[in-house]
């Protein structure tokens, strides 16, 4: 049975500053070695659960942020940014089951730990079909379109509810930290987060072999679109084919099917992503 891991590390154990997750930055070193913690105690329980291949994509930010020395050694590594589906890198219908580790909760949740839509300052809101989505939400469209169901979400407590509305009651969370603001948290130990990690991926990889989960199956056709925070992101993002300017700070992309909206929306926010300056933002 085959499991797929996306990481990203604004949920993980631990974390709860920009400097805990930014190359360069003071804490960063820590919150890599918290990020690699939960992802190995992720593959432990999949593997307990009865997987016998675990492919790991990293998807924060650079996404060459978990070392493949220090990674669970039953566990192969997607490393890089160059990715067509970007957090969903290598993710097939092949796979039984996705677990999202170190997720966080869409821009705009109130008291959630660093809180954003794929880019922190420039996405300010995603909708697909009309419906505002963060990288959760996006991502489980794309592994429900290929018949994949999400078993597990790991972050804080606002990414668990999130996750519990999106997905449904199958979906097992484990909230490692409980929220205060967006850049303060109640963090809980990595002794206890990696049990109740393992056990839930475990359980999670149990269920998908039983057949007992539910998958997020989005609408086709698809519209995705992106609000910016100002109007240059998006006059960047509509010089790209494909891409409409909706509006003077919206951009959209459509498509027949769900998976090539997805891959769409990737390109749509790099290129509208680019277009900051970092003196005005």
């Amino acid at each position: 049975m085959r499991v797929f891991i996306s990481a990203d590390m604004e949920g993980v154990t631990g974390v709860a500053t920009p400097g805990d997750v930014v190359k360069g930055e003071e804490g960063y070193a820590r919150g890599q070695q918290l990020f690699v913690g939960d992802v190995n105690a992720a593959v432990s329980g999949a593997l307990a659960g009865g997987a016998d291949e675990v492919l790991v994509n990293d998807a924060h930010s650079s996404m060459t942020n978990l070392p493949r020395a220090e990674l669970h050694d039953g566990a192969r590594l997607i490393r890089g940014n160059t990715k067509p589906r970007s957090m969903m890198q290598g993710l097939t219908a092949d796979h039984a089951v996705a677990l999202f580790v170190g997720y966080h909760a869409r821009a705009g949740t109130a008291g959630a730990v660093l809180n954003h839509t794929i880019v922190g300052h420039e996405l300010l809101r995603l909708e697909v079909n009309g419906t505002e989505v963060g990288e959760l939400g996006w991502n489980a469209r794309l592994a429900g379109a290929l018949g994949v169901p999400v078993g597990l979400v790991t972050g804080d407590d606002a990414t668990a509810a999130e996750a519990s509305a999106a997905l449904g009651p199958t979906v097992q969370t484990v909230a490692v930290k409980r929220g205060i603001d967006r850049f303060t948290a109640d963090c809980l130990p990595p002794e206890r987060t990696a049990d109740a990690i393992s056990d839930g991926a475990r359980r999670a990889t149990e269920r998908a072999a039983a057949g007992e989960l539910e998958q997020l199956s989005p609408s086709e056709p698809t519209r995705i679109e992106a609000a910016w925070s100002a109007t240059n992101h998006a006059a960047r993002a509509a010089l790209l084919p494909g891409v409409e300017r909706s509006g003077p700070r919206h951009t959209a992309v459509e498509a027949e099917t769900y998976p090539a909206a997805f891959e769409a929306t990737v390109g749509m926010v790099r290129a509208g992503a680019a277009g900051r300056d970092e003196r005005y933002g």
